[in-house]
């Protein structure tokens, strides 16, 4: 008789949050965008978003206060590199990536469907994300 391995007799969910956090979700999100060239020798920050500047695309559900902890581009393009991505402040569904051109001519990101991932806290929790007040005023070790 061939051995056959049940596998566990218990099923599980793995709990995806940690029990003391302000944090809400992380999600990935595909924007469909269209950078602008970046100039030589530079870094340059374009808006994107429903309320973008740079282009504006679809909805993304973005809002004030959201993370962006990733960026992945739909491929990469010799000679610029997207390096941080940022939220607006102040105004939902904008959001911010900056590119770097150390090269000796202008450069144009690619083109497509890219990947952001962002964290969203829990605004009740921290009312104010991102600021000194935010944070306990003292520290008590058990």
């Amino acid at each position: 008789m061939p051995s056959v391995n049940p596998g566990p007799a218990v099923e599980t969910t793995v709990n995806t949050q940690p029990p003391r956090s302000t944090l809400q979700f992380i999600q990935t999100i595909s924007v469909n965008m269209t950078p602008v060239a970046v100039a030589t020798i530079t870094t340059a920050e374009q808006s994107f978003g429903s309320n973008g500047a740079t282009q504006a695309t679809a909805a993304t559900g973005i809002l004030p206060g959201d993370v962006i902890l990733g960026i992945s581009p739909p491929s990469m393009t010799t000679g610029v590199v997207p390096t941080v991505g940022r939220v607006d402040t102040a105004v939902a569904d904008k959001f911010y990536i900056e590119f770097v051109n150390p090269t000796a001519g202008s450069v144009t990101p690619p083109a497509g469907q890219w990947l952001i991932t962002v964290a969203r806290y829990i605004q009740s929790v921290s009312p104010t994300p991102g600021t000194l007040s935010s944070l306990p005023a003292a520290v008590t070790l058990n």
